[in-house]
């Protein structure tokens, strides 16, 4: 009897078949393997037949989550083969991310005597680009963008050979075959863009994603220059290293932090900053965000240059790039730098991964290349497909079906036109790539949402968004508190939310928040703290300080382009002005930034309390305490510090008197790391179960899966 064996999971990208065919070999096995649509299929017949799916189940590149069984009739084979593929499969597939080239290949690149010496897109089964070049099921060579280039007869010959590391390699090209690298300058493209670099030069550098923008972390003029470039006042970039004993002379890194760096996703991993670069690449912040060459040509520039600034090349607020003509475009219209380009397509635009190691946990802050698109595994208390559609800051999608989540990557911010349209045109063709079809669509209530004009659907509110996000990667169903701190959020009220406590038993309740403060300014004010300050400080029954004082304050008083507001965003914003830390965001969440950075300078917080108030934290009364101790002299550094202290022991206190266990804290507040360590080390001390966002960013990068768990749950 023949056996027929469905491989579900993580078994395309990563050389699965050859795998297969060699253990097939080892205990005598005849029949084959093929793809699927995203499955595999395997028809086996031997003495052994047992002895080798049991090796097959164990491979270690694989991810399997089910190996289904069963009897087919009696089939001659002459020996074990790699069939073709076959048609879709009704099951969802897991799709292999981008992998970082492997050491094998990095060795083979700098080997002068072997025929792939310095081949900019050297890759095997095991490493290379994968989602950011696919265009179908299943993966091979005619469904990814390495269709356009033809294989040389070398090439033919590996791939074909079982005992070689290229056998059914999709993405297998030399330097006789596939794509070219090419260079504005001339000459040989990888060399004259060290040139450029070590002159202090900037260069747009094509990469697996989209482009990059390259230069000196040690070149303050280039650095300034690349600001200029992207319309970056302030905010730090990222710097790519050649090696971890590079990053462990700028920063501090613990274990977990290493192996983060060195996995196969290759992430920025923010770390504790030890020493400088020029002041325009990091500036004041604590952090440096670090990360390691995830292709050729990235580890020959840092190999060659040193440390490399290496951020998205785009102007501030805009997608990657990805097009060639696109990036000669902005290079015409702003000048400054060199491009090095290639011709391999890139299909999907990829961000760097962004993420952190706190509290002994790995931290998703922007989750993209290297983990898009693997599913999350959640609970699903229906069989319903769902179409999650996050929000409009910081959107994420996510198509969910039978218990696996596939989160999109990050697309931005949807106001800009190019991020919503990447954000638009990106649902069907992840919903193609899955075989996908939503039987219901579900998106935030915030009726001005351009995400929410897309479709009809089910909706959520915003913060019960959050705390679902939570439940759903740790897959949580019973009774939990959750405290949600963020900036903004439609609430169920009409209001703004962002400072709230919220039961799950069964359904969403708020139980708490921090008490509305009447905002005024629109847009601005989420911007402006001066503006915001003067707000609070009117609430508290306090004068303003800002020079347009007197008019925030008829603003007020008149309810004149008003809200309501509950945020612990734009408090930590206020707190921040008072303090005279920072007043102005010039990008999202440099004020709480600038106050956290402030208190890490502290020995000692200065006493300060959040009380509440029949439901409501009295912000009211923390500002008076503060404007006090500002007036007395107080150190800003103790203040800031105290503040911190503030909000966690109020969370503390609240959470002692909720009769549950099952603690979750959300909201991009959360990405404070003193807040958080406080939180979740000292509700851990008390005996709660306290669960953070992990696998999904704290911020509205996860409200996506928060809603599809929703959707699949709410009938429970």
């Amino acid at each position: 009897m023949t056996k027929k064996y469905i491989i579900t999971g993580l078994v395309q990208g990563i050389g699965f078949r050859p795998d297969v065919k060699r253990a097939a070999e080892k205990y005598g096995v005849r029949g084959y393997v093929k793809n699927l649509g995203g499955v595999v299929e395997i028809a086996a017949e031997g003495e052994r037949v047992s002895e080798f799916i049991n090796e097959v189940k164990s491979l270690p590149q694989a991810v399997i989550t089910s190996c289904a069984e069963e009897d087919m009739p009696h089939m001659a084979f002459d020996g074990f083969t790699i069939a073709p593929s076959g048609d879709e499969s009704e099951i969802l597939p897991l799709l292999t991310p981008d992998i970082a080239t492997c050491q094998s290949c990095i060795d083979e690149f700098y080997d002068t005597r072997n025929r792939r010496f310095k081949h900019p897109f050297i890759s095997c089964v095991r490493c290379g680009p994968r989602y950011s070049i696919q265009q179908s099921l299943p993966y091979d060579r005619e469904s990814i963008t390495m269709t356009d280039f033809e294989m040389c007869g070398d090439c033919v010959k590996e791939y074909r050979d079982i005992n070689d590391i290229r056998c059914h390699a999709q993405t297998i090209a030399c330097n006789s075959c596939g794509p070219v690298l090419s260079y504005t300058v001339g000459g040989d493209p990888l060399d004259a863009a060290v040139k450029t670099l070590r002159s202090g030069g900037i260069a747009a550098v094509k990469d697996i994603g989209g482009y990059h923008f390259a230069c000196r972390a040690d070149d303050e003029d280039a650095a300034k220059r690349l600001r200029e470039i992207k319309r970056r006042t302030a905010k730090p970039f990222a710097v790519m290293f050649h090696s971890l004993d590079e990053i462990s002379e700028y920063a501090e890194t613990d274990e977990l932090e290493k192996r983060t760096l060195l996995s196969a996703a290759r992430p920025i991993v923010l770390l504790r900053k030890k020493k400088d670069f020029a002041p325009s690449v990091c500036g004041e912040s604590d952090y440096i965000g670090a990360f390691l060459p995830c292709n050729p040509v990235q580890d020959y520039l840092t190999k060659m240059c040193g440390a490399l600034v290496m951020t998205s090349a785009n102007v501030s607020g805009e997608p990657i790039i990805i097009e060639n003509g696109d990036i000669i475009s902005l290079r015409e219209s702003v000048g400054g730098f060199e491009v090095l380009s290639h011709n391999r397509r890139i299909l999907t635009p990829l961000d760097d991964s962004v993420c952190r190691v706190i509290c002994g946990r790995v931290q998703m802050i922007r989750r993209a290349r290297g983990y898009v698109p693997l599913p999350i595994t959640i609970d699903a208390g229906s069989d319903r497909s769902v179409l999650a559609l996050g929000g409009d800051l910081k959107a994420a999608f996510c198509c969910a079906k039978g218990g696996a989540a596939y989160m999109s990557q990050y697309f931005g911010d949807l106001e800009n036109d190019d991020a919503y349209r990447a954000w638009k045109s990106n649902i069907p063709r992840l919903s193609r790539l899955l075989n996908f079809t939503p039987d219901v669509t579900i998106k935030d209530a915030h009726p001005m949402y351009l995400s929410a004009g897309v479709s009809d659907g089910e909706t959520l509110l915003h913060h019960y968004a959050h705390m679902a996000s939570v439940m759903a990667e740790h897959r949580l169903n019973g009774a939990a508190v959750g405290f949600v701190f963020d900036g903004t959020g439609y609430g169920g009220d009409g209001n703004i939310w962002g400072g709230e406590v919220i039961r799950y038993d069964g359904g969403f309740s708020r139980i708490a928040s921090l008490e509305y403060t009447t905002l005024t300014g629109g847009d601005e004010s989420a911007r402006d703290a001066r503006t915001t300050l003067d707000c609070y400080l009117i609430s508290a029954g306090l004068d303003p300080v800002s020079e347009n004082g007197a008019v925030i304050k008829a603003a007020v008083e008149n309810n004149i382009n008003t809200v309501k507001s509950s945020s612990m965003g734009r408090l930590f914003d206020a707190v921040s002005a008072m303090l005279g830390i920072s007043a102005y965001n010039s990008y999202e969440g440099e004020c709480a930034i600038m106050l956290e950075s402030a208190a890490r300078k502290a020995t000692e917080p200065y006493l300060l309390t959040l009380p509440t108030v029949d439901g409501r934290w009295q912000t009211a009364s923390l500002i008076r305490q503060m404007y006090g101790a500002v007036k007395s002299g107080a150190d800003v550094n103790s203040l800031a510090l105290g503040f911190h202290y503030a909000v966690a022991n109020a969370v503390m206190d609240f959470a002692a008197n909720q009769n549950e266990k099952n603690i979750i804290l959300s909201g991009g507040v959360f990405a404070n790391g003193i807040l958080t360590e406080l939180c979740v080390n000292g509700l851990a001390e008390r005996g709660f179960n306290v669960y953070i966002n992990e696998q999904v960013p704290t911020n509205d990068g996860g409200i996506a899966l928060g809603q599809a768990w929703y959707a699949l749950n709410k009938e429970r």
